[in-house]
């Protein structure tokens, strides 16, 4: 199990991170700090980096709140960490995604390698010629502003995360976020934005996903929080949606209302974009 916490501290891993974190590119966080003026000591800071969490000294920074427009109107907020917390974080996920990836459901296609949203639809195109008629096709509110840390760290740990990683992250999940009234510190929730974050999410619903996928005469198809349940009649379609309400108030999370409908393929829906 030591071996999580070398590997992740290997120089080579933080070289690592470090490309990938400036070829993402993305502003500077709460501290002002460009990739830009990182890169231009980026092997001493990548050792100071090191050094502060192999001595115990390394503190995350707050999130810097930026409001991003939403093609449909109104604003989506995103958490900015600093570049030396998005180089520790993707460290981390270096060494988590080996660990954890194939070990998650195959019916999950967000922040995923090898898969994608297409994917995510052909998945439920491959239902329809299946003979899947009936749909549930579903919305999380405000996923992960809802994620319950608890119940979240508790999955981490449940993959043999060693107890320092998943101190790290609890670190990054309950950090500050400075916005323009002022620092908040949410009580829920993982920060959009944060490199760690789409991680975190696919691990906090894979019990869901397993669960519906385990129930016989349904399939599903997850894209981060939206959703389709696929069934042969609306008999199966209405217990699946009684099955996923009650599976999500487990994971303190609700439905939402507006975008969340019982239809048929014949009827017709809209997921990712496309026309089922």
């Amino acid at each position: 199990m030591r071996e999580q916490i070398e590997a992740f501290l290997e120089f080579n891993n933080f070289l690592l991170a470090w490309q990938k974190v400036a070829d993402n590119k993305g502003c500077a966080g709460s501290d002002g700090e460009t990739i830009e003026r990182f890169r231009r000591r980026a092997i001493d800071n990548i050792h100071d980096l090191r050094k502060a969490l192999i001595g115990g000294q390394y503190q995350a920074s707050p999130y810097l709140q930026v409001l991003i427009p939403k093609g449909q109107g109104g604003q989506r907020a995103l958490s900015i960490p600093t570049v030396r917390d998005r180089i520790v974080q993707q460290a981390l996920v270096n060494v988590l995604n080996p660990l954890i990836e194939p070990r998650l459901s195959p019916v999950s296609f967000a922040y995923r390698p090898q898969v994608s949203y297409l994917l995510a639809v052909e998945a439920v195109a491959q239902g329809r010629e299946e003979g899947y008629s009936w749909v549930l096709d579903a919305d999380i509110v405000k996923y992960f502003d809802n994620i319950d840390r608890a119940i979240l760290l508790r999955k981490v740990q449940a993959y043999g995360v060693m107890p320092e990683l998943v101190a790290l992250i609890e670190s990054w999940i309950g950090g500050g976020i400075i916005t323009r009234e002022g620092t908040l510190f949410p009580r829920l929730g993982v920060p959009q934005g944060a490199v760690i974050s789409p991680l975190l999410a696919n691990i906090y619903l894979d019990d869901f996903d397993r669960s519906i996928t385990d129930t016989a005469g349904l399939r599903l198809v997850r894209y981060g929080d939206d959703f389709v349940v696929l069934a042969h009649s609306r008999a199966e379609i209405e217990l699946a949606y009684g099955q996923v309400q009650r599976m999500l108030k487990g994971l303190r999370l609700t439905l939402h209302d507006r975008k969340t409908q019982i239809t048929t393929f014949e009827r017709g829906f809209k997921f990712l974009g496309h026309h089922g």
